[in-house]
C-alpha cells in the first residue's frame, strides 16, 4: 500500500488531534531513519513512527510504501489480541477499506505514546477502535 498516496487523511487525523506543529515525514524505511536520527525502532517493518524530540520537534514518520504482508500481519496481531478479548467480534473484518486501515495504524501509534497505555497492545487497540467509531469510520 503506498501511504504518500494517503497524505490528505493523515493531515486530517493530526488536525483531529490538535497535533498541528507534527511534520510529516514519508521515508522508504521508517528503522533505518530512526537510526540516522539517533533514535530507537527496533521494528524494522513498522510503517508509522510518532517521534517526539525537544531538539528536533514531532515528526510523524511514515513508510512511504508498505507491503500488504506487513499490514496484514498487524492486522492479524491484533486479531489475536481481540480474540482474547471478545471471540464474537472480528475486528479485522471491520477495517475493509485502506482508509480503516491507516486510521488503524496511525491511532494505534498515537495511543502508543500515551503514559497511560504503557505499552499494552489490547489498551492500545481498544482505545484506536473507540476513536474510529467515535470519527465514524464504521458508519461508513
Amino acid at each position: 500500500m503506498n501511504l504518500k498516496a494517503h497524505e490528505k487523511l493523515f493531515n486530517d487525523m493530526l488536525q483531529e488531534y490538535c497535533l498541528f506543529l507534527v511534520e510529516l515525514v514519508f521515508v522508504d524505511n521508517v528503522a533505518q531513519w530512526c537510526k540516522k536520527q539517533g533514535f530507537e525502532e527496533p521494528d524494522r517493518d513498522t510503517p508509522i513512527k510518532l517521534v517526539v524530540s525537544e531538539e528536533k520537534g514531532c515528526k510523524l514518520v511514515i513508510r512511504e510504501e508498505v507491503p500488504d504482508s506487513v499490514i496484514d500481519d498487524r492486522l492479524k496481531a491484533m486479531g489475536v489480541r481481540n480474540a482474547l478479548q471478545n471471540v464474537s467480534q472480528d475486528r479485522v473484518a471491520m477495517l475493509e477499506s485502506d482508509k480503516k486501515k491507516i486510521a488503524y495504524l496511525f491511532l494505534s501509534e498515537y495511543a502508543s505514546n500515551m503514559p497511560e497505555h504503557e505499552d499494552d497492545e489490547l489498551l492500545i487497540d481498544n482505545w484506536a477502535f473507540k476513536e474510529m467509531e467515535r470519527l465514524g469510520y464504521f458508519r461508513e
